[in-house]
């Protein structure tokens, strides 16, 4: 199903599939949804070691939309923000720093 976006969706949370919340619309700009990720757990011990951002926005195009409720936004079985475009580049490395790699990646 392919959903459209409408300025009342601004602040509803976003659910794959599985139920899981991964973020809010914070805008709808142009047809898509600009969506502020939810942060999980793995996400904020990285933040906080300094080894990437808590993650960027990103563009949710409508066609990976189930559905869109007066609570939610559902997404369609597969989702994967992989597939999305980030808002801005991130700026964080791709293995930690030297001083907490795991010993056989030398």
């Amino acid at each position: 199903m392919c959903a459209t976006f409408a300025d009342d969706d601004v602040e509803k949370p976003v659910e794959r599939a599985d139920g899981r919340v991964i973020g809010t619309v914070a805008a709808i700009e142009e047809g898509r949804a600009r969506v502020d990720p939810a942060p999980d757990a793995i996400d904020s011990i990285k933040a906080r070691l300094g080894w990437a951002e808590v993650g960027d926005p990103f563009t949710l195009e409508a066609d990976a939309v189930d559905a869109i409720t007066d609570t939610r936004v559902h997404l369609e079985d597969g989702f994967s923000t992989e597939s999305t475009a980030a808002e801005s580049p991130a700026d964080t490395p791709e293995t930690p720093p030297d001083n907490t790699r795991n010993p056989t990646d030398r």
